[in-house]
């Protein structure tokens, strides 16, 4: 496109490329962009009509007491292809000025609600853009992309307490009292270079009363389970999070979050402490001289101050919402029809009408799996869930249900887990062997960089209105099955580590996979006789389901059938009744509602429910 190439968005190989600062028309390019926004702001509709989308929002925001204006980025594609690519391209470059023109615009409309009442100074306003065309992983995250607006989607595992920090500085010399105003920060504590007056360079104060701080949290992100390719361990990166959008996700989350990619000097690992100074002597000709010397880079404590990439996130919300649609808090309760379009709604009061909707569900779990109809079911239950109540003396009684497949070798155990991890939302997946206590709970690990603990999330928190599987469930040391008792009945998880003392919610249903003693399942035990379990852990799950390995000549061979038809033709072996998209949206739909049992007689003779 000529006009890219123009105005310095191509190169001569057509790659897209920034805005330079250098370059003579670069304010003016800035104003024409300034104006643009203002012009997309003032006149944009999404319904073709007199009612302007980002005018009311603005309104909303002054009732509403916001100072974040959420902008569609598919509304700027539309409207102004030059503006969108630029907002893309030269992100970190151009913000600064869009909010400026957002701010003025809003004083000019709204100036009462642009000035703080209580010290009349000016607000500080933020623009956060949604609905990116492509999301990224953090694996693919380069240096090639610093500066532009991307999205990573990724899992929370570590969240740090909100702090403030410091947006523009006011500071006094100490020397002459000259005082120095808005002084920007660049990601670290930053002092004036010269005072005007008596060009002072080192003795500032600062002036908290007229500086200006903002809301700050940190956040770790871990790669979704279903990105990381095989035989790589999970990659991680530190997310910035500012203002309104502070405390929006929660470890456990899947979210996805917008803005730009930063580097940050690698500040703990400057901090590590190195050897200092050592001398070595040794003999010379057989002689008692000594010859003293310095051992090297390593020995003076002399390093090389490396840097990380560091996301600065402006808007973040659930993996799970619809990404055209701004959700200002992640724990709101919406209507139910509003979590769906209209099409998903009437797709899902037409599985709904349709007749044996059970048999159809059901021949829609795990269809890869040959018979085991019963364990299918209880799967089916532990989905759906059930209802959580709360007693008047304010006890809650769980609604999750637990599901515990026992049986012989080789009857699927396993593949219900992975199915269910790779098909219901926050699942995660664990093997009882390899993980202890902690890593199934939660641990406190200490901040590399602040010397804070913080709480990181084990599997059943990261699980939470999730599933967690575990297999080899039998083989988990006895101490390890103590850490979950209280996370399967009471669904929360205590800690009373390093000064830390909280309760953390772990709303999550487990199924279990556990082998019998010696390998195969003797009939002439009780259960409790088959399994390593103890009687407090056998109590918190609902559901026992035993798999047996029964010689029956024409059930192995229609197993094998099976098996060589699923390998054989693989997807095309299964015809299930709903998609897996068709039957997610209907155990969400269904998850929604709260059913009440009716006090009434039950199927039992002389037994009263009350």
């Amino acid at each position: 496109n000529p006009s890219l190439r123009n105005c310095g968005m191509l190169d001569q190989e057509g790659l897209l490329v920034p805005l330079d600062p250098i370059d003579p028309k670069f304010q003016d390019k800035l104003l024409d962009l300034q104006n643009k926004f203002v012009i997309f702001l003032t006149t944009f509709s999404s319904n073709n009509t007199n009612d302007h989308d980002y005018l009311k929002q603005i309104n909303d925001m002054r009732q509403e007491d916001r100072t974040t204006l959420y902008i569609n980025f598919a509304h700027i594609n539309s409207a102004d292809q030059d503006l969108a690519d630029h907002v893309a391209i030269s992100y970190s470059m151009i913000e600064p000025y869009l909010r400026q023109r957002f701010q003025k615009l809003v004083h000019d409309l709204h100036p009462s609600f642009a000035n703080n009442e209580e010290d009349q100074k000016d607000k500080e306003f933020w623009v956060s853009f949604y609905n990116l065309p492509a999301i990224c992983r953090i694996r693919s995250l380069k240096t090639k992309l610093l500066g532009r607006l991307i999205s990573v989607s990724g899992t929370v595992t570590r969240t740090s307490e909100v702090r403030p920090e410091l947006l523009y500085g006011s500071f006094q010399c100490q020397e002459c009292e000259t005082p120095v105003k808005n002084v920007a920060q660049q990601f670290h504590y930053s002092e004036p270079k010269c005072c005007p007056n008596c060009r002072n360079t080192r003795s500032w104060k600062l002036i908290s009363d007229e500086s200006k701080f903002v809301d700050w949290q940190r956040i770790r992100v871990q790669e979704n389970a279903n990105e990381i390719p095989s035989g790589s361990t999970p990659r991680s990166m530190d997310i910035i999070l500012r203002h309104e959008i502070v405390e929006r996700v929660k470890a456990g989350d899947k979210a996805i979050f917008n803005g730009q990619l930063i580097v940050v000097p690698d500040v703990a690992q400057f901090k590590m402490p190195g050897g200092g100074p050592k001398t070595s002597g040794r003999e010379v000709r057989g002689e008692n001289f000594q010859e003293d010397g310095v051992g090297g880079l390593k020995d003076l404590g002399v390093r090389d101050l490396t840097y990380r990439l560091c996301f600065l996130a402006n808007y973040a919300q659930s993996a799970e919402a619809p990404v055209n649609k701004v959700s200002l808090n992640m724990e709101e309760k919406d209507d139910v029809n509003s979590r769906f379009t209209e099409e998903e709604t009437n797709e899902i009061h037409e599985i709904r009408d349709k007749p044996e909707i059970y048999k159809r569900i059901l021949s829609s779990i795990a269809p890869t799996v040959f018979g085991h109809d019963d364990v299918k079911r209880g799967i089916i239950l532990m989905m759906f869930g059930g209802v959580q109540k709360c007693t008047k003396d304010s006890i809650k009684l769980r609604g999750d249900i637990n599901v515990c497949i026992v049986g012989d070798p080789s009857t699927s155990k396993s593949q219900f887990l992975k199915w269910v991890t790779s098909f219901y939302p926050r699942s995660v997946y664990t093997s009882g062997k390899a993980s202890s206590a902690a890593g199934l709970t939660a641990s406190v690990v200490k901040d590399v960089d602040t010397g804070d603990f913080n709480i990181e999330a084990g599997a059943l928190m990261l699980a939470d209105n999730g599933v967690c599987c575990i297999d080899e469930f039998d083989k988990m040391d006895i101490k390890d099955q103590v850490a979950i008792h209280e996370a399967m009945e009471q669904q929360t998880i205590s800690i009373a580590k390093a000064g830390i003392h909280a309760n953390l919610n772990a709303r999550a249903s487990v199924l279990a996979a556990a082998n019998p003693i010696g390998g195969r399942y003797d009939k002439s035990k009780t259960l409790k006789g088959n399994l390593n379990i103890s009687a407090a852990i056998m109590s918190r799950f609902d559901l026992f389901f035993v798999v047996l390995d029964e010689c029956n000549d024409d059930v192995d061979k229609m197993i094998a059938e099976h098996i060589v038809l699923i390998h054989q033709k693989k997807d095309q072996a299964v015809h299930p009744s709903l998609t897996p998209a068709q039957l997610l949206r209907y155990i969400r739909y269904a998850r929604s509602f709260n059913p009440k049992v009716k006090l009434a007689w039950i199927g039992v003779q002389n037994y009263d429910i009350n």
